[in-house]
């Protein structure tokens, strides 16, 4: 396995310093573009009650290929490589026509925001606690949207069995997810953009009517889980979602709030959890925000550009009336990215955590982190 990495990142450094590599048919009727990224973390941590240690780590090593072919065809294949293991990420068949978009395949689902960033447009090392415990997840699944200018609406229904779990007797669940957005503001280059999206699962037998949150600090070199809610009488979830990004030049922004609503077996009270985020952004040296029109999402400023980041975010899992009381969290963090060029950047941030008394992990605390990621995209 250690061979393998060496060689994946042979290729990956390989990918970013010749640009990126393109197969064509001389008819042009099919292209693969190959992509893949590598990310390395660094931390130190100023812990309070919870031992953590400082630490450097291989975070995401991806390989994959992107596909267009049969005028109205494409797809993706990426696959992740690391901690000796091999995760399936996106693998989807998609067909365009228009304004019309049908995937179908294991990919994420149409809800929220954060969650669906990859990890090399990430604007700081870790997914915020909420995107972690209510956010978006890769299932397998079918999904439709209708894409204008102005709006998108998506749906899709996907199975809630992960990948590479293997087939039972038992039931089980679904997945209906969808979103809205709508585009307000839209001028040279400039948008705003808002949305609504709403998740609906089915738990199925096999569940045993298990349902866990799980979130902890916005790291992926901390694996302690400071807030957690297990409920084993769980009948249904309803996830809600409402989202802002922002474009304006050098300046950035996005927030998202995210709930939860379980409806439990044996009439027992319904369970609560909440969490939102806002950050901001300006681009020094040059750089300019851009938007995505296709995902929805910021870009990167460019090249030889400096970003300067601040967010902040809370997450309650702390339920009274329901009987659960998860946690609760707050963290600020403020941080900064410079692209040396397209395919290389250097990201460092700085992070306060706070967590309440109903905290798993020692109870209330509070503690500081200081952390840094080279990346190697292409």
């Amino acid at each position: 396995m250690n061979r393998l990495l060496l060689f994946v990142l042979f290729v990956l450094c390989a990918g970013a310093a010749s640009a990126q590599l393109t197969l064509r048919t001389e008819k042009g009727d099919f292209s693969c573009r190959f992509i893949g990224r590598a990310l390395f973390d660094f931390g130190v941590f100023a812990d309070d009650k919870t031992e953590l240690g400082n630490s450097v780590d291989l975070y995401d090593v991806r390989l994959g290929a992107v596909l267009d072919f049969a005028d109205h065809w494409g797809g993706k294949i990426e696959l992740g490589f690391v901690n000796n293991k091999v995760s399936l990420k996106d693998v989807y068949l998609d067909f365009r026509k228009g304004s019309h978009l049908v995937i179908l395949g294991h990919y994420f689902e149409y809800f929220a925001l954060g969650a669906r960033i990859g990890s090399s447009d990430m604007k700081f090392n870790g997914y915020t606690a909420t995107d972690q415990a209510f956010g978006d997840r890769r299932k397998f699944g079918i999904s439709y949207a209708y894409k204008r200018e102005r709006w998108d609406l998506c749906v899709g229904v996907f199975d809630d069995k992960d990948a590479g779990s293997s087939a039972d007797d038992e039931d089980e669940g679904y997945v209906v997810a969808s979103r809205m957005q709508y585009r307000p503001y839209l001028k040279d280059g400039q948008v705003v953009h808002v949305a609504l999206s709403s998740r609906f699962y089915k738990l199925g037998d096999k569940t045993e009517h298990r349902l866990s949150y799980r979130a902890g600090a916005p790291s992926t070199l901390v694996s302690e889980k400071f807030l957690r809610a297990e409920l084993t009488d769980a009948k249904s979830e309803w996830k809600y979602a409402a989202d802002v990004v922002m474009t304006l030049g050098r300046w950035y922004g996005q927030a998202e709030y995210l709930r939860t609503r379980v409806k439990r077996l044996d009439g027992a009270p319904a369970y609560d959890g909440e969490g939102g985020y806002a950050q901001v952004g300006y681009a020094l040296l040059g750089g300019r925000y851009s938007y995505n029109m296709s995902t929805g999402m910021a870009s990167s400023t460019g090249p030889k550009s400096l970003e300067l980041l601040c967010r902040y975010n809370f997450t309650n899992m702390n339920d009274r009336g329901a009987g659960i009381m998860g946690g609760q969290q707050h963290d600020i963090s403020v941080g900064a990215i410079y692209y040396f060029n397209k395919h290389v950047a250097v990201k460092a941030s700085y992070t306060n955590v706070s967590v309440d008394k109903h905290s798993p992990v020692a109870g209330e605390q509070s503690f500081d982190m200081v952390q840094g990621r080279i990346q190697v995209s292409f």
